[in-house]
């Protein structure tokens, strides 16, 4: 067992939703600060000298979360990271979160090493590697990845779909997009196709008259490349499987044809009030089946 790198903050105003639990997208930028914690007090590499001096990138290449617990506005949330593989270029990463010694979620993470020069990847430099190895774990310490649905599966004719223009706001300073904002922007394109699809708008009916919410179980993220600036990206949406009170989704995005991300992505349907499983109601299922991919 190697060294874990551990980071704590807390869970602020700004992390959670109006019911007091964290959002979907403030984790990955949890997850994302601590890699930025790791690389400036774990192997001596500030995150600006990395890209701006040395003219490095890190972009995900995907990312894959279990929530096994909801966590909530005042906790403290320590993020424990290792390395479970060095690659050439790639890192993978486990990172664990907890409150206490709780464990609230578990992700599998890789990014890669990039020239900002060319955008493409090159060899993690010896000593830098040789620090990252400090940190190594064995494989058995790895959480099972969601599922993620095969390119047979990908943009059915009958998916739901919705254009997202990419605006100055979602970028950072590689000048593609900040990748914890694809998580708002997938809960943005679940949001529209309850409102267009299933006819049970979040603030009108679903978080409102039913008191329902819809907290996520896993998601698991492939990016096939980056999108930048001025992007229009089209995304499709449909469910694999609709279970009692829990769902399985699929979503691809694309720009200009070329795909560049799939995600696989389980949320299960609570009571406000007591944040318990309950059923799926009977005419929003229904709305559902026409979307689902039925195999023989």
């Amino acid at each position: 067992m190697g060294n874990i790198f551990k980071f704590t903050q807390p869970l602020r105003f700004g992390d959670c939703d109006l019911t007091g639990f964290v959002y979907l997208s403030s984790f990955f930028d949890m997850i994302n600060s601590t890699v930025e914690e790791w690389f400036e007090h774990g192997l001596g590499l500030p995150f600006d000298a990395f890209h701006l001096q040395h003219g490095y990138g890190n972009p995900i290449v995907s990312t894959s979360c279990d929530f096994l617990r909801p966590c909530r506005y005042g906790e403290k949330m320590t993020v424990e990271l290792a390395v479970s593989n060095l690659g050439r270029s790639s890192i993978e990463l486990r990172i664990a979160g907890k409150v206490g010694a709780d464990e609230r979620f578990l992700a599998r993470h890789t990014t890669a090493m990039i020239s900002m020069n060319s955008f493409r990847s090159i060899a993690i430099p010896d000593d830098l590697r040789s620090k990252m190895r400090q940190y190594a774990i064995g494989p058995d310490r790895l959480p099972a990845l969601p599922r993620t649905p095969g390119p047979a599966e990908y943009a059915p004719a009958h998916a739901f779909r919705t254009r997202q223009p990419i605006r100055y706001a979602d970028c950072d300073p590689s000048e593609i997009v900040y990748f914890p904002r694809f998580f708002d922007l997938f809960t943005n394109v679940l949001e529209d196709w309850f409102a267009q699809e299933l006819d049970s708008p979040w603030s009108s009916d679903f978080m409102g008259p039913r008191n329902l919410r819809v907290p996520t179980v896993a998601i698991s993220c492939h990016f096939a490349r980056g999108c930048r600036l001025g992007d229009m990206l089209e995304v499709a949406l449909w469910p694999t499987r609709i279970g009692r009170s829990s769902m399985q989704l699929a979503l691809s995005g694309s720009v200009g044809g070329e795909e560049c991300m799939r995600v696989a992505w389980t949320l299960c349907v609570v009571s406000s009030r007591t944040f318990d499983p309950v059923p799926i109601p009977d005419d929003i299922r229904a709305r559902m089946e026409p979307f689902l991919i039925h195999r023989a």
